[in-house]
């Protein structure tokens, strides 16, 4: 087992000052009430992840050891005592596995007692459903609590920020969200303030903050966690990126004809940015480099959703982890095809497909999102269906002329090279898990293969490519079946773990696992 020094020396921290220069005082004052919002998504969500980690938290901040100080500064990498890049193993001695679905349900639940209940309650079924509520239980029965209940004194703190935060800035889209998002901490219903958010257009800063990702809900995939991420537009690069845009409905149209589905709404903003801080889930362990929000399938068939991309993190992951891996696994001529502008353009297309295909499916007589359908394996079938179908979009692009053939190649390579990168940290996480399906259908399809004799990962760009399409295609057809069975068997059988990844990773060593920022926000006083 790794000591926690160890485990340490295996992650590179970098300061993170933003330039808040352009920045008037209220707007600066508006950023910092913010800030203390998000900082209250990171107390919330630590709850969310274990109802014992703010007990732990507060034990490590009042030693004074090396050892405890050590043992903090792991904690606040992961948000909990469970080490994410080591296959959620516990660095604190004396503590049981991680839960595998959080606090969200009673913690002896079954997936017996949970049919029953249903089958027997039918008129609960929406509010267990729902992404904003917790399952406990009461005099022997189950009840779904809403957010805004369970975390009440939290919410209603945070909503005092966003509101004083408002309060600062001029009549706009960003203080229409913030008032809306206030009254969703409240009401729990986020639908208005989700509409309200495609429209914000990182004027002056980029917030984001609310529950939105389902990953750490084990049991059934349903369940939000809450996060913020507060940035500074980067307009330039945004405005770059924005002429991908109009081709993206075309493109849209044409997959509702193969796979049935009626198309998307037409907003699709893309911002770059540079980051402030972060809070809750965005703020640990994976370090998101983009996202593609809101996740309410209704939102994405009335307006459309906004891909948010954070240059402030794909620069330091390219930098210190994609190109140094790059630099060990390919051949000489792959090496100059890893680029920032390819692992950009990849992610770009990878949040895009985000927003793409059907929004239900229909399952035993009704229908439902993909989320309720594919439970635990939603996230791991989304995101492997975002990254092929992303590649589809590159392609579909590079015909229309919008990226040459290199660019196209730069995409690839550097997404493959990628896969290894995010596999330093295990294999587990859903990211991590659908580059596995991936990296098997690639080589089953001879697409790459790994030389035995120079130690180097061929690839073979056009045959990925063709690969990646058909797998996309694969992908799309298990999501429209909503066939949790079909999705089950496909994932086992694409994401065993080949011994060659393994002799491939042990040849990285010396190469950081993760990134990790330190926030310095000086730069708003």
């Amino acid at each position: 087992m790794l000591t926690i020094r160890e485990r340490l020396a295996k992650v590179s921290f970098f300061e993170v000052k933003p330039d808040c220069s352009s920045l008037s005082p209220k707007e600066k004052l508006a950023a910092i009430r913010c800030a203390e919002a998000a900082l209250i998504m990171t107390r919330l969500y630590l709850k969310q992840v274990w109802a014992g980690n703010p007990q732990i938290l507060d034990e490590l901040k009042e030693r004074e050891d090396k050892e405890g100080k050590d043992l903090l500064r792991y904690f606040l990498i992961h948000g909990s005592p469970w080490d994410g890049y080591h296959d959620d193993e516990t660095f604190i001695p004396g503590l049981c596995d991680k839960p595998k679905w959080g606090s969200f349900y009673p913690h002896d639940i079954t997936e017996d007692a949970w049919n029953k209940w249903l089958l027997l309650h039918p008129q609960d079924r929406k509010e267990f459903e729902s992404n904003y509520t917790v399952i406990k239980r009461s005099a022997r029965k189950l009840i779904a609590v809403p957010y805004s209940e369970t975390y009440i004194e939290h919410l209603n703190e945070a909503a005092g920020h966003l509101r004083g935060a408002a309060s600062l800035l001029p009549e706009g889209k960003l203080k229409t969200f913030l008032e809306l998002r206030a009254d969703a901490f409240r009401s729990n219903d986020y639908f208005e303030s989700d509409l309200a958010w495609v429209d914000t257009d990182g004027t002056p800063i980029e917030v984001m903050i609310g529950p939105n990702e389902t990953e750490i809900d084990g049991f059934r995939g349903l369940k939000a966690a809450f996060e913020a991420h507060i940035a500074l537009p980067d307009k330039v690069a945004s405005a770059e990126l924005a002429r991908f845009a109009p081709a993206v409905p075309v493109f849209d149209q044409i997959l509702s004809q193969e796979f049935k589905f009626n198309p998307k709404g037409a907003a699709i903003p893309i911002e770059v940015v540079s980051d402030i801080m972060r809070g809750g889930e965005a703020s640990f362990g994976y370090f998101f480099v983009a996202y593609n929000l809101p996740n309410d399938r209704r939102v994405h068939d009335l307006k459309g959703s906004k891909k948010v991309i954070s240059a402030t993190m794909m620069e330091a992951k390219f930098s210190k982890l994609t190109l140094p891996i790059a630099g060990r696994i390919l051949p000489t001529y792959l090496q100059d095809r890893c680029t920032y502008r390819g692992r950009l353009l990849f992610v770009l297309a990878h949040e895009l497909s985000h927003g793409m295909g059907p929004s239900t499916v229909h399952v035993d007589g009704r229908d439902m999102p993909f989320e309720t359908a594919f439970r635990d394996l939603h996230s791991c079938l989304e995101e492997a269906k975002a990254d092929m179908l992303g590649a589809r979009l590159l392609d579909y692009f590079h015909s229309y002329g919008l990226i040459d053939d290199k660019a196209l190649e730069e995409c690839i390579v550097t997404e493959i090279a990628s896969y290894f990168q995010v596999w330093k940290q295990g294999f587990t996480e859903s990211h991590s898990r659908g580059h596995l399906i991936e990296y098997n259908w690639l080589v089953a399809s001879k697409a790459i293969r790994f030389n035995e004799t120079s130690q180097k990962l061929e690839i073979n760009v056009d045959a990925c490519i063709s690969a990646m399409i058909r797998l996309s295609t694969k992908l799309l057809n298990i999501q429209v079946s909503g066939d949790y069975n079909k999705a089950k068997d496909f994932i086992e059988y694409w994401s065993e773990v080949p011994p060659k990844i393994m002799n491939i990773l042990n040849t990285l060593s010396g190469i950081p696992i993760a990134v990790c920022p330190i926030w310095n926000l000086s730069g708003l006083k």
